[in-house]
């Protein structure tokens, strides 16, 4: 009798799905591997081995595999999603990113595709791009995903977009009501959210389930800072750090709530340095404390923080970039030793990428710099990084191409407020602005990594804020904001391609500066139209010599030649200044008593579609 050879092939598929089932992949193998010979063209058996190798990481057999299977099936979905994580799994992302965006075009409401889509893009830093893959899917497909909603919240995190995250959690929450990692997240999207109390809420009730860890208890710590209860959440901040000396954002955070709330730089290193004392090997803290001196404007001892980190810990990429960007203030050719050894520890790397191409502009290496920009532009159009260093390039090398970047006149532009319904007229919508928001700037010092020095710093969430005043400001600044859309229409360049006539705000903030206060030059890398809105000013302003004023193309970092400032604007109450997220930007210092103070509140503008 001659065997029913179908019937044979689909129990021997069965039988080695109930064993991969069970972890058992070893006898799985040897039944799928019998199968794969016997049965070459049966793709689901070179799918399910290729699985099975996935499983256990060997992954470059899992991609021979697979790609017999796609001989065989070239539409296989299931096939492509499992080559482009194998690809992943082995450095391969360019390749996986052409698979899994094949995958895409053929079904682009797979969760499946949009998850593994999601993830490459999202370890390359590719937010947007991240956003993009997978919210076709997050619309069309099945609700019941919650890997897809615990990556779409991730990304909406990275991209500014806490309230839209929470979003995310929550609905991965709803799918598994138990899931204390989905609770925890929510939490932390909501203390971002300015949501404090309801972030408190959410993080105790995943210690009430028995997750007390260190990670809860620093949620817990951020929702207690944001409702402005800084003893309580600095004990619990060191109760981190102590039973955790490792975990890098709480010894971030403990040392920027120290340091904002005493401005003494002594105290807010005294737990980093007593860390490092015991564990100089913890070499990212050597990059915490760097940073940390830098905005207490001690660029020198910054340095020399890393060098005692480099000296522990080797030629270790995240040294060597942070070494790369210290030094550009201090030493333009040690800045190019750091990034050029940065480079030959991750040639590809873009952080290293963009330290290298800054470190060229400061010992006078326009041309290489220029290279360095177009490589990093290639890769990703949208980087404000690659822009602002290729118009750097260009304006040292005498190229008048760089104004099509530059250009002050056409992609600049200032206009007062509208009126919001319910004031009526500027000033006095103004008058109930400033006094609201004046309540919430209880720091005394900076965030540590902010441009600004000599003042504070507060997050606005409009939608979220107990204070009409500040609930009004998105209607207040969403017709300037269209008519600059409308200024500058559409075109090639990088500003006016991204122009849909669409827009969704992409965080808010206020600074309040002292007497000689001021924001260090910098550019938004991942922004699109940044802004400068004037609340309040010093009577310096007015007397001449542009103190307090906003000054454009000047970079953070001394260059030979020296690029100065190019283009002022000059605040006034009311008056809202929009301009591309690349240009360079900051303030001249002002002088003053010691109650004067500069009241600003700024924004991120994106294109959508």
């Amino acid at each position: 009798m001659i065997p029913d050879l179908s019937a044979q092939t689909a129990e021997t598929l069965n039988r080695a799905s109930a064993l991969l089932q069970a972890d058992r992949h070893a006898p799985a193998r040897e039944l799928l591997d019998k199968l794969v010979h016997t049965q070459p063209g049966c793709a689901e058996a070179h799918r399910m081995l290729a699985m099975s190798l996935c499983r256990t990481g060997e992954f470059v057999r899992a991609q021979k595999v697979l790609r017999n299977c796609l001989r065989l099936h070239e539409d296989d979905i299931e096939a492509q999603v499992l080559l482009g994580r194998a690809l992943s799994a082995t450095g391969q992302v360019a390749e996986a990113l052409r698979v899994l965006q094949d995958a895409s075009r053929r079904d682009p409401a797979s969760v499946a595709v949009a998850c593994a889509l999601g993830r490459v893009l999202l370890a390359q830093g590719r937010v947007e791009d991240a956003l993009r893959a997978m919210q076709p899917a997050a619309r069309r497909s099945d609700p019941a995903a919650p890997e897809l909603w615990m990556l779409l919240g991730h990304a909406r995190m990275a991209h500014g977009q806490p309230v839209e995250a929470a979003e995310a959690f929550r609905a991965w929450l709803r799918l598994e009501p138990g899931n204390t990692d989905a609770r925890m997240r929510l939490a932390a999207a909501l203390a971002d959210a300015q949501q404090p109390a309801e972030a408190e809420t959410e993080i105790r009730r995943c210690l009430a389930a028995g997750a007390a860890t260190p990670e809860t208890s620093f949620v817990l710590a951020r929702a207690l800072m944001g409702q402005g209860r800084l003893d309580e959440a600095e004990v619990v901040m060191r109760d981190v750090v102590r039973a955790r000396p490792g975990h890098l954002t709480a010894q971030q955070n403990l040392s920027e709530l120290v340091w904002m709330r005493t401005g003494d730089i002594g105290a807010a290193c005294a737990e980093l340095d007593a860390t490092l004392q015991k564990q100089p090997d913890l070499h990212r803290l050597w990059i915490t404390k760097a940073r940390l001196l830098v905005s207490a404007r001690r660029a020198p001892q910054a340095l020399a923080a890393i060098d005692q980190g480099l000296a522990v810990a080797g030629d270790d990429p995240d040294l060597l970039r942070a070494a790369a960007t210290v030094a550009l203030d201090v030493d333009g050719s040690r800045a190019l030793e750091f990034a050029q050894r940065a480079l030959r520890a991750t040639p590809d790397d873009r952080a290293a990428l963009v330290a290298f191409g800054n470190a060229s502009l400061a010992v006078g290496d326009a041309r290489q710099a220029l290279e360095t920009a177009a490589r990093l532009h290639e890769s990703d159009p949208t980087d404000g990084q690659a822009l602002a260093m290729q118009a750097d390039a260009l304006r040292m090398l005498g190229d008048g191409r760089y104004r099509e970047l530059l250009d002050y006149e056409g992609l600049v532009r200032a206009e007062l407020l509208d009126v919001p319904e319910g004031w009526p007229d500027l000033d006095a919508y103004l008058a109930d602005l400033v006094g609201d928001v004046r309540r919430l700037h209880t720091s005394r010092a900076h965030p540590i990594g902010n441009s600004l020095r000599e003042g504070s710093q507060v997050q606005l969430t409009p939608q979220q804020s107990p204070f009409a005043s500040v609930r009004a400001f998105p209607q207040a600044i969403d017709g300037p904001i269209r008519r600059y859309m409308a200024s500058i229409g559409q075109g090639a360049d990088p500003m006016r391609r991204r122009n849909t006539g669409r827009y969704a705000i992409s965080g808010v903030w206020s600074v309040r500066l002292r007497p000689h206060g001021f924001h260090v030059n910098h550019y938004h890398p991942r922004g699109w139209i940044s802004s400068a809105c004037y609340l309040h000013l010093p009577s310096a302003v007015n007397q001449g010599g542009g103190e307090g004023w906003l000054k454009f193309g000047e970079p953070a970092f001394p260059t030979g030649p020296v690029l100065g400032p190019e283009y002022f604007i000059k605040p006034e109450p009311g008056l809202l200044a929009l301009f591309p997220s690349y240009m360079w930007h900051g303030t001249v210092p002002f002088s003053g008593a010691p109650g004067d103070n500069r009241l600003t509140v700024a924004f991120d503008a994106m294109p959508r579609s």
